[in-house]
């Protein structure tokens, strides 16, 4: 018995897991801002990332979102034909 994902509900389940982190991590941001840059400084084993931190307004953090979106689908789709591939 071959046991093989099925590529598009992969991918749809990764877009949508990855939308909501976007969203989570969009929400701290304008919550903590300063907090946040912390922890993803401390994520990135300690560079200072707060050199890149850009405006914050609705138009980025929503071209974010949708491109954080499009990359989660294509990575769930690259990820489930790979698996498929070896499998």
């Amino acid at each position: 018995m071959s046991n093989k994902f099925n590529v598009v509900k992969v991918a749809n389940s990764l877009a949508v897991t990855t939308t909501i982190v976007y969203l989570i991590c969009i929400l701290a941001v304008w919550i903590a801002p300063g907090p946040t840059t912390m922890l993803g400084s401390y994520l990135l084993h300690g560079i200072d990332i707060s050199k890149l931190v850009v405006a914050r307004s609705i138009g980025y953090s929503l071209i974010s979102l949708i491109s954080g979106t499009i990359a989660g689908w294509l990575i769930g789709v690259l990820f489930a034909a790979i698996y498929n591939k070896f499998n």
